[in-house]
């Protein structure tokens, strides 16, 4: 019950997942903590945001998961206080009054639209303080890590294949209602989002030379 669309989201997300390793296995580690300026992420901080955020998302399918198993409705809601990722950096107090009119208009929002916002750096958003990453992570943990938090996202999907996704449902006032099918589609939008902001990092003429620079 699991669906070849959900497998095929998950392959999709393992892809994007792969090419970040790349990224990450070609530079050294000069290169990986190089910031162009103040408060703008590293190619390293960046693929680490990468990997907090899965770790997000991966609880998350398992908590519906678990509810499932359990015979609980498989719905998850969360307020901006619990996750607080938000557009233009609006304070939470300003999110927490916004709230409602937010999860209406991203109920509404079609999946083409959610699509292009999600890979597609159209509108800034502050990142969830959960997925701000750790800078310094050195070149090799780094690389570990991200190939073994998606085999265990892989693991969560397989060993649970008999159920049906599509039903297992959370819910942001930001991100609208989405099952794990739809939040692996996601996670795959946000690595490549973020593979284009390694690259701008990447390109800068300050960038230190290295062994080698693969294209990302």
């Amino acid at each position: 019950m699991g669906g070849d669309r959900t497998r095929d989201r998950l392959n999709e997300f393992a892809s994007a997942r792969a090419l970040t390793c790349v990224v990450i296995g070609s530079l050294a580690q000069a290169q990986l903590d190089f910031s162009p300026r103040r408060r703008r992420w590293s190619v390293g901080e960046t693929a680490d945001h990468l990997l907090l955020a899965e770790g997000l998302y991966r609880r998350e399918m398992i908590e519906l998961i678990t509810l499932a198993r359990a015979g609980e409705p498989t719905y998850r809601r969360h307020s901006f206080s619990e996750v607080n990722v938000a557009p233009l950096h609006l304070p939470l107090g300003v999110l927490s009054a916004l709230e409602a009119p937010f999860g209406f208009m991203s109920r509404l929002l079609p999946d083409s639209i959610r699509s292009l916002v999600t890979e597609f750096p159209v509108i800034r958003a502050r990142n969830p303080d959960a997925a701000t990453p750790r800078p310094g992570r050195p070149a090799a943990e780094l690389n570990a890590d991200l190939a073994a938090s998606i085999a265990e996202t892989r693991a969560v999907i397989e060993s649970n294949a008999d159920l049906d996704f599509e039903k297992l449902v959370s819910e942001h006032p930001l991100t609208g209602r989405t099952n794990i099918r739809q939040i692996l589609t996601f996670l795959a939008q946000h690595e490549r989002r973020h593979h284009r902001q390694m690259e701008t990092v990447r390109v800068d003429p300050r960038f230190p030379p290295g062994s080698s620079q693969a294209a990302a």
